[in-house]
């Protein structure tokens, strides 16, 4: 179960201190533990190899891969002072949390202004993180949060159990965050120190909503308050404040916050984020001063960053709690509304090609065959979508065509990155060959695109999603009647394994249910699998603290237990140190 407090978080999450040094900026492979949790990549070689990515296993890339264990590499005391750049790989242009359509850039700036309540550790719990602690009643139909003392906005104001009661009754009416907070039926504050949540049904893994993968950060009741500068007012208890935000070009430059909670903490003076979409354009940016620090998702671009040589660096997800990458189709209507089509596509596509063009054919991306990595409760190993069969892929084309007036075509969305639109070309290729006719729509940016899978106007896009967790973060997603359910499925079994898997507290019972969900999922195609989604950090050697400092303690002091380095691309900010001077 879900451990609420660090008496009793596992000791995988820990870490013995280290002793203060000079920066070793490159660790060797001696030394670290035979478990892996991160990689931390050595950029001093070739790109990766080619391969056909097969992606079976959890290995990691050989060559200049460093295996790491618990402990990041010892780079040193860090130093205080100065300002980077961080290139994202997208734009947002509304942080008002209850209602902004989040992506992970978004989720990144929003990380340095503002916290959650809780965080995950290294090893998949929710702990208390802005709040002190997190109780469950035995049958977890009421959740008790206690807040910490001393902690203010970044407009002075008190962090109190009002401010925290209003966080939560604006996601449970948010058109977004509404959907996952339905099984609240009340919000009280008993005392300015305590909120207490009232379920209409057990919900044990509620921890983890209250993280929700960075986007349920606590906001100011002033900006909250105020519906005319919601969205550009970003006022947070977190690390770094808002300094400036220009949200049609998506800049946004942020400062410390000289009286942050964490005593000691950010290290940096401020950051700079600056929005680039193309990856491969981000990693000529690292390369050319114009980034210290970029992100991404795409295994090309981290064979450009591992080109640059000396003086770079990269740290990647761990495997096993990744998100899917995938090509999302809209059920309700032609053509996908019918399986022999779905069936087709599946038939039809070949990953192995994909993955040269996206990935340069690394191992690293581990084909996927459901919306849950191998870590998360219900993994199904059994769990298979259609092979590559061009014959079958051509039979089923046929038949669709027999029943749709000789026709069979959809329009495929993208964003502007480079590589993808090659992606998407090569889609259309090998659907063309066995007789699906695929219209490229015209490129847009991520917001827009998540706007219009909401209101169903698009037959498939390219995507990411589910990022590893437990099981129960998918029902968003595919529940029906969910806004943010893209595919627009409306499936009962689904929804029977959703609701029984999210009040169930036995994990066997939980890992049956949603193991019998994804098997369920394989044979109905409502996606097409790609691969584990490997998102990785990139920085010039001047810039540390990449995996933060450990979670903290009642006290608000740092613990041994450690959050993951990486979580579907995001990272914690308040560790960064760089030795220049910004």
């Amino acid at each position: 179960m879900l451990v609420l407090d660090y008496t009793t978080a596992s000791r995988r999450d820990a870490r013995r201190p280290r002793a203060t040094s000079r920066p070793r900026l490159r660790p060797s492979r001696r030394g670290y533990p035979a478990v892996a949790l991160l990689a931390v990549l050595a950029l001093v070689a070739t790109a990766c190899g080619g391969g056909s990515g097969n992606g079976n296993g959890d290995r990691a890339a050989r060559g200049n891969t460093v295996v790491a264990g618990v402990e990041p590499p010892d780079e040193g005391r860090p130093r205080r002072g100065g300002t980077i750049t961080y290139g994202l790989e997208a734009k947002t242009d509304n942080f008002c949390l209850p209602v902004a359509q989040l992506s992970l850039p978004g989720v990144m700036v929003t990380q340095a202004v503002y916290d959650t309540l809780t965080m995950p550790t290294a090893a998949g719990r929710y702990v208390p993180y802005l709040a002190k602690s997190v109780e469950p009643s035995a049958d977890y139909r009421v959740w008790t949060i206690g807040l910490r003392d001393g902690i203010r906005f970044h407009d002075g104001t008190p962090l109190d159990a009002a401010a925290v009661a209003l966080n939560i009754e604006a996601w449970r009416k948010g058109p977004l965050l509404g959907v996952p907070f339905r099984p609240v039926a009340s919000v009280s504050t008993p005392d300015p120190k305590t909120v207490t949540v009232t379920m209409k049904q057990p919900w044990p893994t509620f921890p983890m909503y209250l993280y929700t993968f960075g986007r349920t950060g606590i906001v100011a009741p002033a900006q909250l308050n105020d519906p005319k500068t919601c969205q550009t007012n970003m006022i947070g208890t977190g690390p770094f404040r808002k300094k400036t935000f220009d949200p049609t070009t998506g800049a946004i430059d942020v400062v410390r916050n000289p009286d942050y909670w964490r005593k000691g903490f950010p290290y940096l003076d401020g950051i700079r984020f600056r929005a680039q979409e193309d990856g491969l354009q981000r990693a000529n940016g690292l390369r050319g001063g114009q980034y210290d620090m970029i992100h991404g998702s795409g295994g090309a671009s981290l064979a450009q960053v591992r080109k640059l040589g000396d003086g770079y660096r990269a740290i990647l997800e761990p495997p096993g709690n990744m998100e899917v990458g995938h090509i999302l189709l809209d059920v309700s209507k032609p053509p996908f509304d019918d399986l022999d089509a779905r069936r087709a596509l599946a038939h039809a596509l070949d990953r192995r090609i994909l993955n040269r063009i996206s990935n340069a054919g690394s191992p690293l991306w581990r084909f996927a065959e459901g919306p849950y990595d191998t870590k998360v409760l219900g993994y199904a190993k059994d769990a298979r979508q259609p092979a590559h069969d061009l014959a079958k892929a051509r039979t089923l084309v046929a038949r669709y065509k027999a029943g749709h007036g000789g026709r069979f075509e959809f329009d495929l969305h993208t964003t502007y990155d480079q590589l993808t639109q090659t992606f998407a070309k090569e889609v259309r290729r090998q659907l063309g060959r066995a007789g699906i006719a695929v219209h490229l729509a015209r490129p847009t940016d991520q917001g827009t695109l998540i706007a219009t899978a909401i209101t169903g106007g698009v037959n498939a896009f390219l995507w990411r999603n589910y990022p590893g967790g437990d099981p129960d973060s998918i029902y968003v997603w595919f529940h029906s009647g969910s806004i943010l359910d893209f595919n627009h499925v409306d499936d009962p079994v689904i929804d029977d394994a959703l609701d029984r898997g999210r009040v169930a507290t036995d994990r066997a019972e939980r890992a049956e249910i949603y193991q019998g969900l994804m098997r369920h999922m394989a044979t109905q195609v409502y996606n097409y699998w790609l691969w584990y989604q490997q998102w990785w950090v990139a920085s010039t050697d001047a810039v540390h603290g990449v995996v933060g400092p450990g979670l903290p303690g009642p006290d608000g002091r740092e613990t041994a237990v450690r959050p993951p380095p990486i979580v579907a691309g995001y990272h914690l900010l308040l560790g960064l140190w760089t030795e220049g001077s910004g």
